[in-house]
């Protein structure tokens, strides 16, 4: 495990040391997003310091064995921090992003009362599909009232507190791909999620929404980081200075060697981190000002909380990097 704080300003992440007084105010009103090293999906919980959590996807792979246990590690994860599930950001209808979600259900963790998803309009979310018509009825049974909130061509805009708010854009016509951009906005610090849009989509976001709403210290890779999505358009918009992955050893789900360079070209002071070598990657911040840029705690943990469950590995960089691919799709590199 290693632990450090970083100041983050425009496309720079930069070590530092927090006083005791800083450190003690952050450890209390810190927002907490893990990315769980789940192999060959993703699983992203936000938490915010009130102990209500948002979950964006909730997958693990195609494989229904390995969806039902992640389900199961993700309730007992909410049950024993005492968090309540406020919301759920399914990206897009893909198993291995949202097929451990019906099983988490299943589970009754603490839920507040309306629990609420919001999700895209696209027609491939179908619940003559196996696991999304699980996930309907999971939904149906709860005994709470289920708030679906669905989006189409639009941004949603969420209060959730004095200085917090969650922005949620979403296009059309990209069938499965077609997925639920979240940002959030946490004090003077922003966060971003993506889903596993494709590049022609993400540009039709940022014509259609406008490019400084998308603005984000944190940015999360498009699908796993595949040559056809976080296209230098988005990574430009964004200026993150910290971007995240989830990644595994195998084709479809690999940090490519292209979406590696555009998001960190050379010289780049912006970190990349990714399950697939770092583990579980969770990031602290309680949103304030910190000499001239924001305040973040990173902290990794290899393999992960749930890996020996799940089968999920990391491997050294060193390893990872031969077999990164490249592909160079036109509307991934212009600007």
């Amino acid at each position: 495990m290693t632990t450090e704080y970083l100041k983050l300003t425009e496309s720079q992440a930069q070590t530092v040391h927090p006083g005791a007084a800083r450190r003690a105010k952050f450890a209390n009103a810190a927002l907490e997003v893990r990315m769980f090293n789940v192999g060959q999906g993703e699983a992203i919980l936000i938490t915010f310091p009130n102990r209500r959590a948002w979950l964006v996807d909730g997958g693990s792979s195609s494989s229904d064995q390995n969806n039902q246990k992640l389900g199961k590690l993700l309730a007992t994860h909410l049950q024993s921090n005492t968090l309540k599930l406020e919301a759920l950001v399914p990206s897009h209808p893909h198993k291995d992003h949202v097929g451990a979600v019906a099983t988490l259900l299943q589970a009754r963790p603490l839920m507040t009362n309306p629990l609420t998803i919001y999700r895209s309009a696209d027609a491939t979310w179908d619940p003559s599909t196996g696991w999304i018509g699980d996930l309907e009825n999971e939904l149906a049974r709860l005994p709470s009232p289920v708030k679906k909130v669905t989006l189409s061509n639009s941004l949603t805009v969420v209060p959730l507190g004095d200085g917090v708010e969650a922005r949620l854009f979403a296009g059309s016509g990209q069938g499965a791909y077609t997925s639920v951009f979240c940002q959030l906005r946490f004090h003077q610090t922003r966060l971003l999620f993506t889903g596993d849009s494709k590049c022609g989509y993400e540009r039709k976001l940022l014509a259609n929404f406008g490019e400084d709403n998308f603005r984000a210290d944190l940015l999360k890779i498009t699908h796993h980081g595949s040559s056809s999505g976080t296209a230098r358009k988005l990574v430009n918009a964004v200026k993150p200075a910290l971007a995240i992955a989830s990644t595994a050893d195998e084709g479809g789900h690999r940090l490519e060697r292209d979406t590696l360079e555009r998001v960190q070209p050379a010289g780049s002071l912006r970190r990349v981190y990714e399950t697939g070598i770092d583990g579980d990657i969770i990031l602290r911040t309680d949103g304030g000002a910190y000499g001239g840029g924001v305040l973040y705690q990173v902290e990794l943990v290899a393999p992960g909380l749930f890996s020996t469950e799940l089968g999920a590995t990391t491997l050294p960089r060193a390893e990872v990097d031969p077999k990164r691919g490249r592909t160079e799709y036109s509307d991934c590199v212009g600007v």
